[in-house]
């Protein structure tokens, strides 16, 4: 994944990851700010800005994330994304002989197959009311696993992922687009609401392709 590498509470001091790296360069950017990193697993992330624990986190946007989260917003009160950390598209990789269809709104599969997910990906419930059996996982790299050692017949990765292995496809129609966003605990934005507001200006001078081609 170009987003985080390694595993582990440990973030890699070389490459640790494309949007490591906007953070830390952001880090730079300001020197009244000091940033430590920490690596959980996401649903204990999730919950510990919703605790207050962690002041911040790199997430995707869901209503129900906004009770605990704050995203940049424009003056109109919708999402900024001119201000975002990134933007990324997701897709169904699988078997070479699972028939899978996919139109960008529906899943057809001739067989049931049960579909690997990281814990915390918003688009679970919607996969679970639609009747599949979903199978969460604490890592990306775990969801994957399940997949190529025949486990699951479906699993979800980064559009235009390279090296799988052979007997594995991308389907080439994102499940969804999405931004990913620096977001705050309600408890940090509150107390920093200016400060906040500038580390979300600061990204946007921050040209986060040059860091993902990295990778």
């Amino acid at each position: 994944m170009p987003h985080y590498r390694g595993e582990g509470v440990l973030t890699p001091s070389e490459k640790p990851g494309a949007a490591i790296e906007i953070v830390q360069k952001l880090d730079e950017m300001l020197l009244k700010v000091q940033i430590e990193f920490v690596r959980e697993p996401w649903k204990r992330c999730l919950n510990d800005l919703k605790l207050g624990k962690v002041d911040a986190l790199i997430a995707r946007h869901s209503v129900s994330r906004e009770a605990f989260a704050k995203y940049p917003k424009t003056t109109k009160n919708e999402l900024d994304n001119e201000r975002a950390i990134s933007s990324t598209a997701t897709c169904f990789i699988h078997k070479k002989n699972v028939p899978l269809k996919w139109n960008g709104h529906e899943l057809l599969v001739d067989m049931p197959q049960g579909i690997s997910v990281p814990r915390g990906y918003s688009l679970v419930e919607d996969l679970k009311k639609k009747g599949f059996q979903i199978y969460e996982t604490v890592s990306v790299k775990q969801a994957h696993e399940l997949l190529f050692n025949g486990r699951v017949g479906i699993s979800l990765s980064d559009c235009q992922h390279k090296n799988l292995p052979v007997n594995f496809v991308e389907n080439k129609i994102p499940i969804v687009e999405n931004y990913g966003y620096l977001v705050f605990s309600h408890q940090f934005y509150s107390l920093y609401p200016n400060l906040s507001e500038q580390l979300w200006n600061q990204l946007m001078k921050i040209d986060g392709k040059v860091f993902y081609d990295k990778y």
